[in-house]
């Protein structure tokens, strides 16, 4: 039979609770309720990316990748705005998306979104088709299981999306640009232009919604900055009146 113990068996003072009794943990004055909240304060948005809407601002951009002979950016920006993929789609491109065989171009390029996980193919078109070739001639060859945007880091890796975005961001400030340059312009631009090159085709906004994948036209609309450009229109039209 087990006997129960008591404070006094053990010779130990019964607790009282007390304010004496209560054990006060030393804070770091560094610790301030200003900083714990500060760190639970949301946290701003980054700023959206913007899509170039002059040609003469897209040449300067062509230009300035090919002046300091980077082929391999001019390759990645020129198929971003063609095709509007996702740079995370992008950067998974490899040869063998492109080419048949060492000698044979694909007619598109067919891939599963990262991002959606459906299916997306764009046509490889004749601007492609040149600014591939002179990355490759300029690289000295290629291999079909080998990454289209590939690092100078590893032996086969592509470009992160950190890198890209530098790569951008620099441009943007070298040329003076006034737009948002972050890796995402490159499928703003694509969608931006899609519009205006078919600005009387009346079935483009719901195409390019489809292309896009998003669930209204007026998110296209938004998406690529028309809707932006629209109602500064409409607004400054209204303030002509008086």
């Amino acid at each position: 039979m087990q006997t129960q113990l008591s404070f006094y068996d053990l010779n130990i003072e019964p607790y009282e609770k007390t304010l004496d009794n209560i054990i006060k943990f030393p804070v770091k004055e560094s610790v301030k309720t200003s900083e714990i909240q500060k760190s639970f304060e949301l946290k701003p948005k980054p700023q959206a990316a913007d899509s170039v809407k002059t040609l003469e601002e897209i040449e300067k951009i062509k230009k300035y990748f090919l002046d300091k002979r980077e082929y391999r950016n001019y390759c990645l920006f020129i198929i971003g705005v063609t095709t509007g993929y996702r740079i995370s789609d992008l950067l998974s491109l490899k040869f063998t998306d492109i080419f048949e065989d060492y000698e044979t171009w694909k007619r598109e390029i067919d891939i599963i979104e990262q991002k959606t996980k459906k299916r997306r193919v764009m046509p490889i078109c004749e601007n492609i088709k040149t600014a591939i070739n002179l990355y490759i001639k300029n690289k000295g060859g290629f291999l079909l299981d080998e990454y289209l945007f590939r690092s100078r880091k590893g032996k086969n890796s592509p470009i992160d999306k950190s890198s890209a975005r530098k790569i951008f961001n620099s441009m943007a400030v070298d040329l003076n640009l006034p737009y948002h340059c972050s890796t995402h312009f490159l499928r703003k631009t694509f969608a931006y232009w899609f519009l205006r090159v078919h600005k009387n085709d009346m079935s483009a906004l719901a195409t390019l919604q489809d292309i896009l994948n998003h669930s209204s036209e007026k998110m296209t609309l938004k998406y690529c900055g028309i809707e932006k450009e629209r109602k500064e229109t409409m607004l400054k039209s209204l303030a002509q009146l008086w």
